[in-house]
C-alpha cells in the first residue's frame, strides 16, 4: 500500500473539487436542501408524534429513563434512531460515491447512486447491522472530522458536562483520554464507508479493511484535516476582514450611505459561504476518496479537466440580478433598524472565580463589585438540618476530604477550607452568605440542592431561613428537583421561582415555574418563543466564552448564567453603546457563519 502524501492529497482534492465547482455548489446545495426541508422536519415530526402518544411533552433528563423503560417508547426511541441513520448513511454515502466516481472517471447519475446505496444496503439486513450501528456510534462523538452529516453537526458533549469534569484532575483526564480514543477510532474507520459502498464487502468486513488500511498513516490523516481546518479558518477570516471594511470605511467617510453598503457587504457574504458551505462538505469527500485510493495502490486515475460549457438564458441572469437586490434591500433595511434590547441579565456562576473559591464569600465579594445583576449559589442541607452553601455532595474535590455533607453538621462544615485554583476559604452558612450579599447590595440566585438525605422539613426551614431574612421576593430560586419547584411556587407565591433543565429534547418542558433555565445544548430560538408564549422567562447556562454571551444577548434571552461575569458585561457594554451598522453586519455575518 501506497504512504499517503499529504500535499498531493490537498491538492489533488482541491483540483477534483475546483473543475466540478458548479456541479458540485448545484448538487451539494439540493442534497443539504433536502436533508434540511425534508429529513430534519421528518424527524421532528416523527418524534412529536412518539412523545404525544405516550403523553409526554417534552423528553428531558428527568423522564429519558421512564420513556425507554416503556416497550413502546423504548421502540419508537429505535424506530427514531433508525431514520436519523438512515438519513445520516444517505447524505454521507452519496457525497462518497460523487467524489469516488469523478476521481475514478466512471459515469454516473443520480439515480445511479441511490440504486448502488440501496444494493448496499442488502448487507444491513442481517446481524450485520450491528456492526452498522457500531459505526455510526464511533464516529458520531467527532462527526464534524472528516466526514459528517448536516444531521450530525449540532451533536456534541454539552458544556455543562465538560465544565464538571474538568474541575477536578481525574474528570480532565477522562474527557481528554475520552476525546484522544474517539479520534483515533474516527481516523482508523475513515474509510469504512468508502470500502463498504465502492466493493462487495459487509460493513463488517469494511470496519476491518479500514483498520489495516489506515495503519501508520493516522498522524499523516490528523495532519490534512488540521491543515483544512487551518486553510479554511484563515479563509474565513479573510472573508470577514473583505467584507467589513467596506462599511467601516462608509462609517468614516459618508455615514447615511452605511447602510447600503452593509446591505452588499452582509448579501455577497451570505452568497459566498452559501458557497463555502456546500463546497468544503465535497472537498472533504473528495480527500478521504483521494486517500483511500492512494492507500489502494493502483486505483488512481491521471486528473482530466472536462469541465462542460453552460449555457444559461437570459432569464436565469435576470433573476439572479433581481433577488440580490432585493436581498440587499432587505439587508440594508435590516442593519439600520436592527437594535440590541438589552434585557439580559447577567448571572455570576457561583460567584466571581478570579477573585476566590467557588461559592465562597470571596467570590461573592468580587461578584458584587463588578455590578452583576444575580450571583447564582448553591445550598445543600446538613446533618443538623441547617444550610450551607456548597455544590457538591461530597468534599473530596475542594477540601480533599471523602466525607458527605449530609453526614457532617454545620459547625463542623464551616471549620473545612476549601482551595481552589489558588484560592482558599472556608464553607460559608446560607445565613452568612446571605448577610454578606445584603452588605454588599448584590441579589441572590439560589440553587436548591438535593443530597438524597433531606430531613421532612427540609423545604420548609429553607423558606423560614429566607424570610428571617426578609429576601423572599428579592431573590430567585432554582432547582434540578421539580417537585421543590413546584411546591415552592405553590405555597409561596411572592417567590420566583425556576426550573433546571439539563436536557431537553422537543418542546420546551412543561412545568409550574416562572422561569426556566436551560443548558445551552438544548437552547433553541423555538423554546424561547415558547417560554415568552407562556410569561416565563428563559435563563441559558452555563456561558464560557465571550463570544456565546454576545450570542444569546443578540437572541433576548432574559438571563445568561455565566462563568465569565466580567467578560460578559464587557460584552453587554460595548452592544449598550456600540449601535454601528459594521458592528451589527459583524454580529449578522458571525450568525451566519456559526450556523
Amino acid at each position: 500500500m501506497n504512504p499517503i502524501k499529504i500535499l498531493q492529497t490537498l491538492r489533488t482534492s482541491l483540483f477534483y473539487t475546483r473543475f466540478n465547482s458548479w456541479y458540485y455548489i448545484k448538487f451539494v446545495f439540493i442534497l443539504q436542501a433536502a436533508i434540511l426541508f425534508l429529513a430534519f422536519p421528518f424527524l421532528a415530526l416523527f418524534f412529536q408524534f412518539m412523545t404525544a402518544s405516550l403523553g409526554y411533552d417534552s423528553i428531558t433528563d428527568q423522564n429519558i429513563l421512564e420513556f425507554l423503560r416503556n416497550p413502546l417508547g423504548l421502540l419508537f426511541a429505535v424506530i427514531f434512531a433508525l431514520f436519523a441513520l438512515f438519513f445520516i448513511y444517505l447524505e454521507l454515502s452519496v457525497l462518497i460515491l460523487v467524489a469516488y466516481y469523478h476521481q475514478q472517471q466512471i459515469p454516473f447519475t443520480i439515480r445511479e447512486i441511490l440504486r448502488k446505496i440501496v444494493r448496499q444496503s442488502k448487507y444491513l439486513l442481517s446481524y450485520q447491522f450491528v456492526f452498522f450501528l457500531l459505526y455510526f456510534a464511533l464516529i458520531v462523538p467527532l462527526a464534524g472530522m472528516g466526514l459528517h452529516s448536516e444531521l450530525t453537526d449540532g451533536i456534541y458533549i454539552p458544556n455543562f458536562i465538560v465544565n464538571e469534569l474538568l474541575k477536578s484532575t481525574s474528570g480532565a483526564i477522562l474527557y481528554f483520554s475520552f476525546i484522544i480514543v474517539v479520534i483515533y477510532i474516527n481516523i482508523r474507520l475513515l474509510f469504512a464507508l468508502p470500502v463498504f459502498l465502492t466493493g462487495e464487502y459487509t460493513i463488517f468486513q469494511a470496519i476491518k479493511r479500514s483498520w489495516v488500511i489506515t495503519r501508520w498513516q493516522t498522524w499523516r490523516i490528523i495532519t490534512i484535516f488540521v491543515l483544512i481546518s487551518l486553510i479554511a479558518t484563515a479563509f474565513v477570516f479573510i472573508a470577514i476582514f473583505i467584507f467589513l471594511m467596506p462599511t467601516i470605511l462608509t462609517e468614516q467617510l459618508w455615514t447615511p450611505a452605511a447602510p447600503i453598503v452593509a446591505g452588499i457587504s452582509l448579501t455577497l457574504s451570505q452568497v459566498f459561504f452559501i458557497v463555502a458551505f456546500t463546497i468544503m462538505p465535497i472537498y472533504i469527500a473528495h480527500t478521504v476518496i483521494f486517500m483511500f485510493l492512494t492507500r489502494e495502490n493502483d486505483n488512481l486515475k491521471p486528473m482530466m479537466r472536462h469541465k462542460e460549457k453552460r449555457k444559461h438564458r437570459k432569464s436565469f441572469y435576470i433573476t439572479i440580478a433581481v433577488g440580490i437586490i432585493a436581498l440587499v434591500t432587505v439587508n440594508g433595511i435590516y442593519l439600520n433598524e436592527v437594535t440590541y434590547s438589552d434585557n439580559t441579565q447577567i448571572i455570576a456562576h457561583r460567584g466571581l472565580k478570579s477573585a476566590g473559591v467557588e461559592n465562597s464569600l470571596e467570590s461573592l465579594h468580587g461578584a458584587a463589585k463588578i455590578g452583576v445583576d444575580f450571583v447564582e449559589m448553591d445550598v445543600l442541607e446538613t446533618k443538623d438540618h441547617q444550610f450551607v452553601v456548597f455544590h457538591d455532595t461530597n468534599l473530596r474535590r475542594l477540601a480533599g476530604i471523602n466525607r458527605n455533607v449530609r453526614d457532617m453538621t454545620l459547625a463542623e462544615l464551616e471549620q473545612v477550607t476549601i482551595r481552589q485554583d489558588g484560592f482558599t476559604s472556608k464553607i460559608p452558612s446560607l445565613d452568612s452568605y446571605i448577610e454578606h450579599a445584603k452588605k454588599w447590595q448584590v441579589n441572590l440566585n439560589i440553587e436548591i440542592k438535593t443530597h438524597g438525605g433531606e430531613s421532612k422539613d427540609f423545604l420548609e426551614n429553607f423558606v423560614k431561613t429566607i424570610q428571617k431574612h426578609h429576601v423572599e421576593a428579592d431573590y430567585i430560586y432554582q432547582s434540578l428537583d421539580r417537585s421543590i419547584v413546584e411546591t415552592l411556587k405553590e405555597k409561596h407565591p411572592l417567590m420566583r421561582v425556576g426550573f433546571i433543565v439539563p436536557l431537553n429534547f422537543g418542546n420546551l418542558v412543561n412545568v409550574d415555574a416562572d422561569f426556566i433555565v436551560i443548558e445551552e445544548f438544548s437552547y433553541s430560538a423555538s423554546m424561547q418563543e415558547q417560554a415568552r408564549a407562556r410569561n416565563m422567562d428563559l435563563l441559558v447556562w452555563t456561558i464560557t466564552t465571550p463570544e456565546a454571551a454576545r450570542k444569546y444577548m443578540l437572541a433576548g434571552v432574559d438571563g445568561i448564567i455565566t462563568e465569565i461575569p466580567e467578560q460578559a458585561m464587557k460584552v453587554q457594554d460595548d452592544l449598550r453603546n456600540d449601535q454601528a451598522v459594521s458592528t451589527k453586519l459583524a454580529d449578522a455575518i458571525d450568525l451566519l457563519t456559526n450556523n
